[in-house]
């Protein structure tokens, strides 16, 4: 069967599709461009902002620098003195100071010219280019200096044939003009760092013209064309119309733009690529559709032919099935038994360790009841002792109290609930933890020493589980001390941000690395007779009041650090 042509009534619309998609592509891309080129280019003119404002600065500070000296020296008394009675002794010591000022300033050369023109002291008096006895009164900065007190000029040196700004100031004796003192500054090094720069900078005048820059053959020269891919940034420089331009390269906004658009373009492309293999997709299905009509038909003649022998098949396959379904159930049935078996022995493991938990944390209040009862049956025949009976007693019940509550929140820990938290007073928490621990103080002789605590301060906790975390942590510290001479715990408190960190420390042996990197692991324990579960039960106790319990080792004994929110 011949596969349909191409619908020629609708390849107009197709291409006008596609002339406009295209119209749209290159509007994209001249548009990204242009947008890209322009960023770029602003970045680029703001950067040649920033090295233009910052070589002007330096230029300033030099002339600042070279501009105070000539009006510091034309009040220099010793410099009136001499051009009032003028002395060949005292122009050379005037020329020997203005050569020590010119070291100290790093300017060109610093020369005294008396009101004839004539130069009669400079700092290179020594040299063999020395200004002394050159005259300088057709200078324009000597004459606008005498009349006007100060003037600057550019231009060339008469003798050092090297160009300079000229700085002049007028020396006055009684409101009569005697002289001129003058600085020579020249840009040599401003011009060599220029220089190392890849964008080019030169300073112009009111003319146009460059008078510093790195380039000789520019200098006093009209300031160079700019070719297409450059800019100028101009900064005004604080000399009579100076301007300092710096010259900067546009190739890499140009670059920029380009390869922006250029990805830009590989992307539209891409994406036209596969909206055209999409298109023959879908008219490669249309056709094989056609195709596949015809032989439907002769697949359906054979497939009633199947039809008949596959049903046979089907029915032995359906009986297979079933056996296979029975046997299934059976393993579920199983699996769903040994999943309960499972569930059972965790449940059994579970109790074993909660079971171990109570029996450790309930056996001091046990023992301090014992203690009591001991003391009361002793008192019972004492008349005086009436008060510490009673007293004992009452005792006896906060403790059996106390049992009730803790065999009641580990209880509660076992199904892996938080238990209440509310605002906890801290001092009568730490007092009867210590309580609980009191026979245990007195038999092995242990100084307790517990930082003052203030009566108002509260933490965010369950009363019960954290005097049975301090319980725990107390009794452990009194069994690490037991071959410990002078065995002392310590009990800080520090109260910052919102937090209350509290240490009980002890002066023990410490514990050892390996120990202290699995303390908090279930079963791990350096007693003897120890479950290694009190500090699994306190850590855990303390992550569920939304605090943390830690431990430092030293030498000097080991610290375990309780941090709690502080109750607002």
């Amino acid at each position: 069967m011949d596969i349909p042509r191409l619908n020629i009534a609708a390849l107009p619309l197709r291409l006008w599709a596609g002339i406009g998609c295209a119209l749209l592509a290159a509007v994209a891309l001249f548009v990204t461009y242009d947008l890209t080129r322009r960023s770029a280019l602003d970045d680029l003119k703001r950067e040649a902002r920033v090295t233009a404002q910052l070589r002007v600065a330096v230029l300033q500070s030099e002339l600042d620098k070279q501009r105070a000296v000539p009006v510091i020296l034309a009040d220099d008394s010793d410099v009136v003195a001499a051009l009032r009675s003028p002395d060949p002794t005292r122009f050379v010591r005037i020329s020997q100071k203005l050569e020590r000022l010119r070291q100290e300033t790093r300017g060109a050369v610093i020369y005294l010219i008396n009101d004839k023109g004539v130069a009669v002291a400079a700092s290179n008096w020594a040299l063999p280019v020395s200004f002394v006895g050159s005259n300088y009164g057709f200078r324009p900065y000597f004459r606008q200096a005498m009349k006007d007190g100060v003037a600057e000029q550019f231009a060339l040196g008469t003798v050092s044939r090297k160009p300079g700004l000229y700085m002049a100031h007028r020396v006055s004796d009684g409101g009569r003009a005697i002289g001129v003192v003058v600085v020579k500054m020249e840009f040599d090094g401003i011009e060599a760092s220029w220089a190392q720069s890849p964008q080019p900078s030169y300073v112009t005048d009111a003319d146009d013209k460059v008078v510093l820059t790195a380039r000789q053959d520019l200098r006093f020269k009209l300031k160079p064309p700019v070719r297409n891919d450059e800019f100028v940034t101009a900064v005004a420089v604080p000399v009579d119309s100076w301007r300092l331009q710096v010259v900067s390269s546009a190739r890499p906004a140009l670059d920029m733009a380009r390869n922006t658009t250029l990805m830009l373009a590989l992307a539209l492309g891409l994406i036209a690529i596969l909206i055209i293999w999409q298109w023959r997709r879908v008219r490669l299905k249309q056709a094989q559709g056609l195709v596949a009509a015809a032989r439907e038909a002769e697949y359906r003649q054979r497939l009633e032919g199947d039809v008949e022998a596959r049903t046979r098949e089907i029915s032995i396959t359906n009986a297979r099935l079933s056996a296979e379904i029975h046997d299934r159930r059976d393993a579920e049935r199983r699996l769903s038994s040994l999943q309960a078996d499972l569930v059972q022995a965790n449940k059994l493991a579970s109790l074993g360790q909660i079971t171990a938990g109570v029996a450790h944390e309930i056996n001091q209040p046990v023992a301090t009841i014992r203690i009591l009862a001991d003391t009361s049956v002793k008192l019972i025949g004492v008349a005086k002792a009436r008060a510490m009976l009673s007293d004992n007693l009452d005792k006896i019940i906060r403790m059996c109290e106390r049992i009730g509550h803790i065999t009641g929140e580990l209880r509660t820990f076992s199904r892996k609930a938080t238990g209440e938290v509310e605002p906890v007073p801290l001092q009568d928490t730490v007092m009867s933890s210590i309580l609980l621990n009191q026979s245990r103080l007195h038999e092995n002789r242990v100084a307790l020493i517990c930082d003052p605590i203030d009566p108002a301060l509260k933490v965010m906790a369950g009363r019960i589980r954290l005097e049975q975390v301090l319980v725990n942590l107390l009794q452990n510290a009194f069994e690490a001390l037991e071959n410990t001479p002078n065995p002392t715990v310590r009990l800080t408190v520090k109260v910052a941000d919102g937090w209350v960190t509290l240490k009980v420390i002890d002066n023990g042996p410490g514990l050892k690395p390996e120990v202290l990197d699995q303390l908090f692991t279930p079963f791990v324990t350096t007693k003897p007779k120890g479950l290694g579960l009190g500090l699994v039960i306190a850590h855990d106790i303390l992550r569920d009041f939304g605090g943390d319990l830690s431990a430092e080792s030293t030498d000097a004994g080991a610290t375990f650090i309780l941090r709690l929110k502080v109750a607002t």
